[in-house]
């Protein structure tokens, strides 16, 4: 017998209509991206064991390719001893991951209770693609570059495609206590927290892939750049409170908020904003735990070229119908702020 489901047809209705719904909410946005990873430090670990040989070297070198090279002769300065015999440098190499042993031990156990920044990771990098569709699929590869402002890298050959890399020791939390007693600058504790590495891998991801098409030449052209990429950042959070993983504390962020009339007042005053001496602006946009320099309060925070520069940018969206890849498309800072209308000094 047939029977007439008069009351379940429109609740498998609604149900389908709320399937849809979602799945087109999740398309909207871009679909995670499942990037693959090399853990480097494993290899690294597995060589404080025993006694590195140049042939072990040699192995190491053919398994990574490219990142090797990068990894030892960059990041580890190991380029200075070009023309040592290989004995030589494998002895020294030896001697040095056996003298961090230890270190492979401690990441090894951070990096097994903080996972969720990779689930983050494959989250962000698919809206990433969403909003930039050129955007190619990554290949991660983990490090230790031995506590230096190496914290993150971007390459891209033919042969190894796009490696995002990123240093283990230096996302291990501000509580580590080796960077106290190693001395490493105290700015870095901005940068260090595990869930930072999504956000400081597409940072320096969008830098290597457009600042050499932008080739800012005064500070606005550099503000506005600098600002595509923390908006972007910043869209991709969902809401959150991105300015977090962007380095800058929830009060550091309402101030600049607050203040961002007195800075751009500063920066016509100083005849800074279409300056093309990068000695005149630099203090605006570099790395640090503040910024120094006349008419600049003692509290304020870094990089607030940088901050101004998404404000026009954010600004720009609203007034402006554009895509994010046209966004980053049109390198004209002047007639990017001009249409955004962005004028805090009111």
């Amino acid at each position: 017998m047939q029977k007439n489901d008069f009351f379940t047809k429109p609740l498998w209705a609604l149900l389908l209509i709320l399937m849809g719904f979602c799945t087109s909410c999740d398309e909207q946005d871009g679909k995670p991206v499942e990037i693959p990873m090399i853990d480097f430090t494993t290899t690294l670990d597995s060589l404080s064991t025993q006694r590195v040989e140049a042939q072990d070297l040699q192995r190491i070198k053919q398994q990574y390719g490219r990142f090797f090279d990068i990894w030892f002769s960059e990041i580890m300065d190991y380029s200075k001893f070009r023309g040592y015999p290989d004995s030589i440098i494998a002895q020294r190499f030896s001697y040095w991951v056996q003298t961090n042993k230890q270190v492979f031990l401690w990441m090894k156990k951070h990096y097994e209770k903080n996972t969720s920044w990779r689930t983050d990771l494959n989250i962000m990098w698919g809206k990433l693609s969403y909003r930039l569709p050129k955007t190619p699929k990554p290949t991660l590869v983990s490090y230790f570059s031995q506590f230096s402002n190496f914290n993150t890298f971007v390459d891209s050959s033919k042969s190894q495609g796009l490696i995002l890399g990123f240093s283990k020791d230096m996302f291990m939390n501000d509580t580590f206590p080796l960077y106290a007693m190693l001395d490493v600058p105290g700015f870095y504790n901005r940068y260090n927290n595990t869930e930072q590495i999504p956000t400081m891998l597409i940072w320096n991801y969008l830098k290597s892939q457009y600042e050499s098409k932008h080739n800012p030449k005064n500070m606005l052209e550099q503000a506005v750049f600098e600002g595509k990429i923390w908006a972007l950042i910043l869209d991709m959070q969902d809401g959150n409170d991105g300015f977090i993983n962007l380095g800058y504390t929830e009060e550091e962020w309402a101030m600049m908020e607050r203040d961002q009339g007195q800075m751009w007042k500063l920066f016509l005053e100083q005849k800074a904003l279409y300056s093309n001496d990068f000695n005149v602006y630099r203090r605006y946009f570099v790395y640090g735990d503040k910024t120094f320099g006349p008419g600049i309060p003692p509290e304020c925070p870094p990089m607030i070229g940088s901050f101004v520069g998404t404000k026009i940018v954010q600004r720009y969206l609203q007034e402006v119908d554009v895509t994010w890849e046209e966004l980053f498309e049109e390198h004209d800072a002047n007639k990017i702020l001009r249409l955004s209308g962005y004028n805090p000094v009111k």
